[in-house]
């Protein structure tokens, strides 16, 4: 074997590093994204619970935040779905 050339390493350590970053902030967007939709799957209806008048929802929605009353796509609410009853 040869002797490695220190730029090649450098520019794929850069590479890899960068790469890792763009990666790691992704699964942190779309891990808060799936986090709020599993939340959203559990407030929806909230509004058709007897004594939840609206008054009440939007006391909770202050609190929670709008983010969480979105609505959820439909393949999303499935999957949710499908894993509680497993």
């Amino acid at each position: 074997m040869g002797k490695k050339n220190p730029v090649i390493i450098k520019a794929r350590q850069e590479g890899y590093n960068d790469g890792f970053k763009v990666g790691f902030e992704q699964g942190i967007v779309q891990g808060r994204q799936s986090a709020t939709y599993i939340l959203a799957t559990k407030f929806d209806g909230l509004n058709k619970v007897p004594g939840i008048g609206p008054k009440l929802l939007d006391k909770i929605v202050k609190h929670f935040g709008k983010e969480y009353f979105q609505e959820v796509p439909h393949e999303y609410r499935e999957a949710v779905r499908n894993a509680e009853d497993s």
